[in-house]
């Protein structure tokens, strides 16, 4: 069972997360004092960034393009006859894969979004406390005295981190994580596959604990570890699936693939203990997931402080809206999740922000995705 910290539990009527358990029947449209949420209905399945004509949603003072003529990708947004962008709309949808049915909910003009007290968060809980995060082209060790303030507000004990640049080592990692947490830390990476930048981005798994033999998937930024707590191995596997595409085509086919690649190393493996976690980039079908999950791992339902959203990812220069693409499996029979969040420092209200020395824009500028965050108790 989910343990929300009581300081943080300011429900909205709506939480935007794809699965409609707060929707009443019958109910479509519905309004609070910050947002405006609206149902959204297709005949088939498809993902709404990736329409084969475009859908035109009027909601709030606003109208909404999805997948807009002329570029056939993406949102677009008007208020009135002015083009705007959906970020300055507050355009937020889920589910952001493949599905029928979706939420969708955009801004009340001249609101102010109060911020949440929830220095309960930043408590570690249970016996360790997982991390995992996408770096955006290795920002971590670019900006590492923005990097150090959010590390240590988190206090992790496992970090799985996605997208580091080809030239950082787990020499190069560790040298930063001891200086800015102090301990002595071990790291290892996945191996570059290619030339290219993109190609050469690498996956690592970081802790403090003891850990032994990583290995990472030949031409994957994929990596497995064990690392033991309280004398029990735990399988940990840090990922960063194939980027882009939609519901059909080679990219997707490339996820499902690498999801078959890691479900056959979770067969093989004798632990019992998994935590699997890190960028899936699911903006085609939620397919890869289930394959790795395989009817057996629990999904870490973690939610931004405000506790109203359960993106990941975004980038207010981009055509597409906040999704959900950093997910966290563990193994519900020998682990209980006792707390989870995604930190989005904007969300923290300022006397939590000085006493754990963060800033607003800390995790905006530091990457486009935010830490996935998560604490467990082992059971057996």
């Amino acid at each position: 069972m989910l343990i929300l910290p009581i300081l943080c539990l300011a429900l909205s009527p709506i939480q935007i997360d794809g699965s409609f358990h707060d929707w009443e029947d019958g109910v479509t449209h519905q309004e609070d004092d910050y947002f405006v949420y609206q149902l959204i209905e297709l005949p088939s399945e498809a993902c709404l960034q990736q329409l084969p004509e475009q859908k035109v949603v009027e909601i709030g003072e606003y109208t909404v393009f999805f997948s807009p003529k002329g570029k056939g990708y993406g949102v677009s947004c008007k208020k009135g006859d002015e083009w705007i962008s959906p970020y300055d709309a507050g355009v937020v949808f889920a589910p952001t894969t493949a599905a029928t049915s979706f939420e969708l909910r955009v801004n009340k003009p001249k609101t102010t979004f109060p911020t949440k007290q929830c220095e309960a968060l930043f408590t570690p809980k249970g016996d360790l406390r997982v991390v995992s995060w996408n770096v955006q082209f290795g920002n971590l060790l670019d900006d590492t005295e923005r990097s150090a303030r959010i590390l240590k507000a988190l206090q992790p004990d496992v970090l799985l981190l996605q997208e580091l640049d080809g030239d950082d080592t787990p020499a190069t990692i560790t040298d930063f994580i001891n200086a800015a947490l102090g301990g002595n830390w071990t790291a290892a990476t996945s191996t570059s596959s290619g030339t290219e930048r993109h190609h050469k981005l690498k996956s690592a798994i970081v802790t403090s604990l003891q850990s032994k033999i990583f290995e990472c998937i030949a031409k994957q930024k994929i990596i497995v570890g064990a690392i033991y707590v309280k004398e029990k191995p735990i399988n940990f596997i840090s990922l960063h699936l194939r980027c882009c595409g939609g519901p059909t085509g080679e990219a997707e086919e490339q996820r499902q693939e690498e999801a078959k690649s890691i479900r056959s190393i979770i067969d093989n493996m004798q632990s019992p203990r998994f935590v699997i976690a890190g960028d899936w980039n699911l903006v085609g079908t939620t397919k890869p997931l289930e394959i790795v999950q395989a009817n057996r791992l629990a999904i870490v339902d973690a939610f931004q402080p405000d506790m109203r959203l359960n993106a990941t990812w975004s980038d207010t220069a981009s055509s597409f809206t906040p999704g959900r693409l950093d997910w966290m499996l563990y193994s519900p029979e020998t682990l209980t999740l006792v707390n989870s969040f995604v930190l989005d420092t904007a969300d923290i209200d300022k006397k939590t922000s000085f006493e754990k020395n963060l800033k607003a824009e800390d995790t905006a500028k530091l990457s486009d995705h935010l830490p996935l965050v998560a604490d467990f108790r082992i059971v057996k």
